[in-house]
């Protein structure tokens, strides 16, 4: 397997499909406006196994409103300017590749503070992101339909 890590800027038409559309197949994001925000991300990452890509993760870029939303429904309205990116968009279609996609992804943040939001039910992330230096932040909040709740994570530096 080979890690590739790419400004989408850096991608073709072909990667940046292919991100897209594992987005859509995992099937745990708003399909809203995907493209414009996949090629507004800071990298990109990629697990190719020959010539299929077998998992995704991304360096985001942040809408500050986003931001602002995230960080007070977790009750941390204060904290949301000390991180720069957001990790997400993580997908994979094969098991055992969260490390590679981590370390990958955090490589590429040039050492600054960032945070990612994970279900509260997602029992691999709520392991692996204290692995690589994320603690928990704040309180649990709904997602916007209610359906389910979020938890906000982050690795103030």
């Amino acid at each position: 397997m080979e890690t590739i890590i790419k400004s989408p800027s850096e991608c073709t038409e072909i990667e940046i499909s292919t991100f897209v559309k594992m987005i859509e197949e995992g099937g745990q994001v708003s399909r809203y406006k995907i493209r414009e925000k996949v090629e507004r991300a800071q990298k990109l990452v990629f697990i190719w196994n020959d010539d299929d890509c077998v998992a995704i993760a991304a360096l985001k870029n942040p809408a500050t409103s986003y931001k602002d939303k995230v960080f007070k429904a977790a009750g941390l309205s204060e904290k949301k300017d000390l991180y720069s990116f957001e990790i997400g968009y993580i997908y994979a279609t094969v098991k055992g590749v969260g490390n590679l996609l981590m370390q990958a992804v955090i490589g590429a943040n040039d050492g600054a503070s960032t945070f990612a939001t994970t279900r509260d039910s997602n029992a691999a992330m709520q392991h692996l992101l204290p692995k690589f230096g994320f603690k928990k932040l704040g309180s649990s909040y709904k997602n916007e339909s209610g359906e389910y709740l979020l938890a906000l994570f982050g690795n103030e530096k």
